[in-house]
């Protein structure tokens, strides 16, 4: 009976220490896991929207396959996160009402940071620094923001490239998208638009023959492409400053920006 009923002893103090062991290792996870979950759109999923027709940010291939450098970054963060990375598309303009209404967790559309967005939305680290550009007829009159009073910029009306050319002085000729502006100039029913050195990049590379020529615009800042998130999701946006980092740490940030656009454009 003593030797059974030390054997149960033994047995109670193996189930608490089985326990406490347990305890100890549920505690060392961190606790912003189940916080960003909670604050996600669809259980197990990061939920992402972009436009799908920005090469090379995101783009359908001839087999109709979604792909470019901001879906596969969505889905090494969701990875990270080790969440199904889920992509919906629209059109640029409605993008950022989707957010507030919440049909998806994040946006990634070479979303530039910009006060005004701050007031209103969040954004996690910045991925993708590139230089602004005016892109114009190579015998055009106009090659910097002193010139602009008075011309067409060919611009999408809620992108912050549309804001620096109203205040230029130039009059905005709307576009659905980067290339549909880029048409415009190239029929002569605008006279410029800005944008930035990714995007020009990725169209040169689908249009070597084009007539267009892209100027540096030093007048206008460098600023930094980030994942834009509703300002209600603190633990999901320090998820992803985590994934980023981690991203970043092995390289991943810096071989996507090399693929699609020839260079490291993850550092400022």
């Amino acid at each position: 009976m003593r030797q059974l009923k030390k054997l149960s002893l033994s047995a109670i103090g193996l189930v608490i220490m089985s326990g406490s062991l347990y305890l100890a290792l549920n505690q060392e996870r961190p606790s912003s896991q189940s916080g960003f979950q909670a604050e996600l759109v669809t259980a197990k999923k990061l939920t992402i929207g972009l436009e799908g027709n920005y090469a090379p940010f995101a783009y359908r291939e001839r087999s109709g396959r979604l792909s470019g450098f901001e879906v596969e970054l969505g889905e090494a963060l969701a990875k990270e996160l080790n969440l199904d990375p889920v992509f919906l598309e629209t059109k640029f303009d409605g993008l950022v009402a989707g957010l507030a209404a919440k049909k998806y967790d994040i946006v990634l559309n070479d979303m530039v940071i910009t006060p005004e967005r701050e007031q209103h939305y969040a954004f996690a680290e910045p991925y993708l620094f590139a230089k602004p550009l005016l892109i114009t007829k190579a015998n055009a009159p106009v090659k910097k923001l002193a010139d602009m009073p008075g011309k067409r910029a060919a611009q999408v009306a809620a992108a912050n490239y549309a804001q620096v050319a109203r205040k230029a002085g130039a009059t905005l000729v709307s576009a659905p998208g980067f290339a549909e502006s880029l048409a415009l100039v190239e029929a002569g029913r605008a006279d410029l638009t800005l944008n930035a050195a990714d995007a020009w990049s990725g169209y040169l590379k689908a249009h070597p023959q084009t007539s267009l020529v892209a100027v540096p615009v030093s007048e206008i800042k460098v600023a930094g492409a980030a994942p834009m998130l509703r300002q209600g999701a603190p633990a999901l946006r320090q998820a992803l400053l985590q994934a980023q980092a981690r991203l970043k740490a092995n390289g991943t940030l810096r071989q996507l920006s090399e693929k699609y656009f020839g260079r490291d454009l993850s550092n400022p």
